[in-house]
């Protein structure tokens, strides 16, 4: 089901109406062509969610997400794609039809989830039977009650090497099935099999729906790895899944952050004392899938780590990753020797809060960090200063949070906010932080930036204006990736911009796409031509001035050099391009 066949999906696209899903979770009131509602996605008091039944599209303005059915269903129920399809066939009367490969797949995957849901209640049973004892005094003395450790499906997996496998085989479960669950484990020389966790206090993990895909173990002895998860599996995937999400949603939704907290204890605690919108990341490293995640649920995020150099390092390398999920995050700085669940219990859930009130903002973070390794007041100072903050400021995706970090950099520090930019740019071309295209950096947040969004546009609500766009620009001439690849597609057709969603190379252009459905920026019919023509100017007028900009630090450098043949040359490129400008202008 993964690649589901385009005509099934356009069928189903045809036959829903999508108001009348869309109103199962939101109150719709009629607004022109369109339908408006309060936003099931975030918090808000003045309706910002907009529907198009005539497009089969739906956006919202408050957190900036929008979508087809597909991807209202996917939000609203928690669903993988191929489980959205299959939801909306059966309501739509589509049938579907599955290659013998897909048919595989899918009973793999069942016979997996059956698998660890078995193993689920085994560990639960024997963390209340008389096996379970050490578990239960560990989770004494960590002070977790009784409600909390049935709330989380605590489980207990004993110190028998295959009691667990012995188990399941007598429910009808094979050992190959119960090895792709990551359950259990081939033994050395492949004969046999033996439990992956024992002698361990068991976590399970599971996914929006509530179902156990995989289970962390916490040792109840020294002599193994204090943690272990089960390995990754046809359900499995820890780049994508974080503890304690699916009991978290609700709250992070009506709080509009998130708090991240790195282990399955810090988690589990935060929400007994009541900080219901924690999650973890398994232990595991942040990924930007763990971000774009998030931020399906909250606009914002609050990182909590252990304060120790590993903590701290982790904790800057998430921190990149929030900034090119376009999702701001502040840093909350606990006491030395302190994790999120010994100070809560030592100090209280109101000064947690009060930490997480007081959490710094990511760029007043990475500051305070790198002062305690860089002396500002000296040169070379300076230098590793900004050398080790901007990595992570070239990964900022939103143009104006990315100025307003360079510009505060450069006042607190008395650095040339040109020079700061001479060096993001060096440090984009070494490939050192280069979260997005170097060629990105180079129009976000200017004139051309705004102008090539303007083209999309109009490119996107008329279509016949392509045809005019193709006779003075190429998608080569958005500079902006993201502006590009919607480009490339626009300009290959004619057809309707939002019959062309499937085709978009990522979910990020065709978020694109549906806002710019959206939006109104109010070019009148009869104003279109002269739109059309002042934005493709300031395009070409933007590229002249970039090969200005390279020409004149070519020139610079050979007037140092003394190279007076290359000066006389250089001379005249500079000449033909500003002539080249003037041309333009005298062409508006």
């Amino acid at each position: 089901m993964a690649n589901v066949r385009s005509d099934a999906r356009d069928e189903i696209r045809q036959r829903i109406n999508l108001v009348e899903l869309v109103s199962q979770h939101v109150a719709l009131k009629k607004a022109g062509r369109q339908y408006k509602g309060l936003c099931p996605f975030h918090q808000e008091k003045t309706p910002s969610f907009h529907v198009d039944p005539e497009r089969g599209l739906w956006y919202c303005f408050g957190c900036s997400q929008g979508g087809d059915a597909f991807d209202f269903v996917m939000r609203t129920g928690n669903l993988s794609f191929p489980e959205a399809v299959e939801q909306l066939a059966a309501r739509t009367g589509v049938r579907l039809e599955r290659t013998p490969e897909e048919a595989r797949s899918a009973s793999e995957r069942e016979q997996v989830l059956r698998a660890v849901d078995a193993a689920a209640a085994f560990y639960r049973e024997h963390l209340e039977g008389k096996e379970g004892e050490a578990a239960r005094a560990y989770l004494q003395q960590r002070g977790v009650d009784f409600q909390t450790a049935r709330h989380f499906g605590l489980g207990y997996a004993p110190q028998a090497w295959d009691v667990l496998l012995r188990h399941l085989r007598g429910r009808g479960y094979p050992p190959e099935v119960l090895e792709r669950a990551g359950l259990v484990a081939a033994r050395p020389g492949g004969e046999g099999y033996y439990d992956f966790l024992r002698h361990r206090l068991v976590f399970p993990i599971q996914d929006l729906q509530g179902r156990t895909v995989a289970f962390g173990g916490r040792a109840l002895d020294e002599a193994t790895p204090k943690y272990l998860n089960t390995r990754e599996s046809p359900v499995f995937n820890k780049g994508r899944t974080l503890y304690a999400l699916n009991w978290a949603r609700e709250a992070i939704r009506e709080a509009g952050e998130v708090v991240l907290v790195e282990g399955y204890m810090d988690a589990l605690t935060c929400h007994q004392f009541g900080i219901q919108n924690a999650v973890a990341s398994l232990g595991t490293a942040l990924t930007l899938d763990h971000v774009l995640l998030l931020k399906r649920f909250a606009p914002r995020a609050v990182v909590v780590y252990d304060p120790d150099a590993a903590g701290r390092a982790a904790s800057e390398r998430g921190l990149q990753l929030f900034e090119e999920g376009e999702v701001p995050v502040r840093v909350a700085v606990l006491p030395a020797g302190s994790d999120p669940d010994a100070f809560l219990r030592r100090e209280g859930p109101e000064k947690f809060r009060t930490i997480l009130a007081d959490a710094l903002p990511m760029f007043e973070y990475l500051v305070a960090q790198a002062l305690t390794r860089h002396d500002p007041r000296t040169v070379e100072g300076k230098v590793g200063l900004v050398d080790e903050l901007l990595p992570v400021l070239g990964a900022v995706a939103n143009p104006v949070r990315q100025s307003e970090y360079l510009r505060a950099l450069a006042e607190r520090f008395a650095i040339s906010e040109d020079a700061l930019r001479q060096r993001l740019a060096a440090t984009r071309r070494s490939g050192r932080g280069a979260a997005q295209p170097p060629d990105a950096f180079a129009v976000r947040g200017t004139k051309r930036h705004r102008a090539e969004r303007l083209l999309l546009h109009m490119m996107v609500q008329a279509p016949e204006i392509r045809r005019r766009v193709r006779r003075d620009l190429s998608a080569e001439d958005f500079r902006d990736s993201l502006h590009r690849n919607l480009a490339r597609v626009l300009l290959q057709t004619d057809e309707p911009a939002e019959v062309l969603r499937d085709r978009l190379p990522d979910e990020a252009s065709a978020m694109l796409l549906t806002q710019l459905l959206f939006e109104d920026h109010g070019v009148a019919e009869k104003d279109r031509e002269r739109v059309l023509r002042g934005n493709v100017r300031t395009i070409r007028q933007a590229d002249l001035e970039e090969q200005l900009q390279a020409l004149r630090q070519r020139l610079a450098a050979a007037e140092a050099a003394g190279r007076q043949e290359e000066v006389a040359d250089l001379q005249r490129a500079i000449l033909e391009v500003r002539q080249r400008a003037l041309a333009i202008l005298g062409g508006a």
